[in-house]
């Protein structure tokens, strides 16, 4: 428990501020503006809600043991919600979704380094340069705690000031742009018009994955020195409000410069002439956030590994390597477990990337299905299922006097990651 509330707060927007900003202008276009800037409000409310809901329940979990250092994780949310014997029931449930995730996302930022730098330097072969991007990534996976990232977070929350401001800039003093240009080039705004029901679907998921930070909201609250849910609200509501004001900024930007008849690229760094440093730091950002991602990932994966151990010893949980229950240590896996699943999910992603040119149907498949899992569906479940455990109904009530707020909101965040997930999976399907 080392991290202050200003590196977590770094540790956090970073998670959620990455490549996929740079899609948010193509998403007012399909929604419009006001429609654009409702569903990022709403995407907003509902990440912070997620995220604050996994945060409760494990402080609820804390104060029922009395323990407030021991470290939170998805599983020992189940573990509390279904006890021991039903626990190897369904982690897999819990950590899969979580896997799938950071995987994919992973595996997706080695493609697009490969992609970037060959466009910048087009002297080498993508793979080239997916090979080279070993020299950074690496070391920085083996890192064992997220805190130790807050240097590089912050380098790389400066060169997404530097795109924004780019963008911002680029309406004021290119005058090639179409919103200068009305009078010879289509160009058109809707301020409250969808494109399409269908186009309003598909950019609807591109704001709800936008910001998708639940992955590394437990390491992050398990760092922190300060754990009280006031701290905490206010690293989530800082992080998460943060890059909902740049998210609504670039979005609209990016939209008015170009309007509504020119192709905006899901990339809006392309529809610019001057791309080279913007995409020379759009690289670094996603190396950067490569680790941040890959953090999580081995995360979920010790947990698979141990539900596979238990499945195998037919359901008994003792010959599963040991949780580190010391709480001055910031890692929940064995050390030799820790270098060992880095290593072999590194090779395993690495090798992948290098083979598969085009996953995107796959990709955006397992992303909304993963990614709304993840942020909306099992934090809303949890918070339903351990506050209505009836064996700790005394001290459900005394530890908090809105038990109905907790309750009923839970059901409507379920409600809502389900129809996101319908929804975003027609919008793939459907193309």
């Amino acid at each position: 428990m080392s991290a202050t509330t200003t590196s977590s707060i770094l540790t956090l927007t970073k998670t959620i501020i990455g490549s996929g900003m740079l899609a948010i202008p193509f998403a007012f276009k399909q929604d419009g503006v006001f429609t654009g800037i409702t569903l990022t409000m709403l995407s907003f409310i509902s990440t912070c809600l997620g995220l604050y809901f996994f945060i409760l329940v494990s402080d609820f979990i804390g104060t029922v043991k009395k323990s407030k250092n021991e470290q939170a994780s998805f599983d020992s949310m189940c573990k509390f919600a279904y006890g021991l014997k039903e626990y190897k029931k369904y982690s897999l449930l819990f950590n899969l979704p979580m896997f799938l995730q950071c995987f994919g996302v992973c595996l997706s930022y080695l493609v697009l380094i490969g992609d970037i730098f060959h466009n910048l330097i087009p002297r080498f072969e993508n793979y080239v340069y997916v090979l080279l991007s070993t020299i950074i990534i690496v070391p920085l996976c083996f890192l064992p705690k997220l805190d130790n990232l807050k240097y590089s977070s912050m380098v790389g929350l400066c060169f997404i000031c530097y795109i924004s401001l780019f963008i911002i800039l680029q309406i004021f003093i290119d005058s090639s742009l179409p919103i200068w240009n009305k009078d010879t080039v289509e160009y058109g705004i809707n301020w409250f018009k969808i494109s399409s029901v269908k186009g309003c679907l598909s950019s609807f998921s591109i704001l709800v994955f936008a910001f998708t930070a639940s992955m590394n909201i437990l390491p992050i609250y398990n760092e922190l020195r300060d754990k009280s849910l006031p701290n905490v609200r206010k690293v989530i509501i800082t992080s998460v409000g943060f890059s909902c004001v740049l998210f609504i900024s670039l979005g609209m930007i990016g939209y008015l410069s170009f309007g509504q008849y020119t192709d905006i690229h899901g990339n809006i760094l392309l529809n610019y002439n001057n791309k080279f440093v913007t995409n020379a730091c759009l690289s670094f950002i996603i190396l950067v956030s490569f680790p941040l991602m890959f953090y999580p990932l081995r995360l979920s994966f010790s947990s698979i590994i141990d539900w596979i151990i238990a499945f195998k010893n037919g359901g008994s949980l003792e010959e599963v390597e040991p949780l580190v229950e010391n709480s001055d240590q910031t890692e929940i896996i064995s050390e030799s477990r820790f270098k060992n699943t880095t290593a072999v999910q590194l090779l395993v992603i690495y090798s992948i990337s290098l083979l598969v040119k085009d996953f995107t149907l796959v990709l955006a498949l397992a992303g909304g299905v993963a990614a709304t899992s993840v942020s909306f569906i099992m934090p809303g479940f949890i918070a339903l299922k351990v506050f209505t455990l009836d064996e700790y109904n005394v001290e459900i009530k005394r530890y908090t006097n809105k038990l109905s707020l907790i309750l009923f909101t839970s059901k409507i965040l379920i409600i809502f990651g389900f129809l996101v997930m319908i929804l975003s999976v027609y919008a793939t399907l459907t193309k």
